[in-house]
């Protein structure tokens, strides 16, 4: 499983959400976040402040191991 993360940000809700790869120790989330904001990652997310994380509510989450795609206009699962 490749070592990737997601960065998202929601304009009605004034938040970003980071989700990290299962298994993600807390101690290498400053180094992570730390990246995402030198690296201009963070400037890229289409928000008012795009240089820090002030001002909107931050969410970080462990990506889930068992996840379930379902088709919303069938409601059936895919990829089964």
């Amino acid at each position: 499983m490749p070592n990737i993360a997601e960065l998202g940000y929601s304009k009605q809700t004034n938040q970003l959400e980071l989700v990290v790869p299962h298994g993600t120790k807390t101690a290498d989330l400053h180094n992570i976040i730390t990246s995402l904001q030198k690296g201009g990652i963070v400037a890229r997310l289409p928000r008012g402040c795009n240089t820090c994380l002030s001002g909107s509510q931050f969410n970080i989450r462990e990506k889930l191991q068992e996840v379930i795609s379902v088709d919303l206009e069938t409601y059936k699962v895919v990829g089964e």
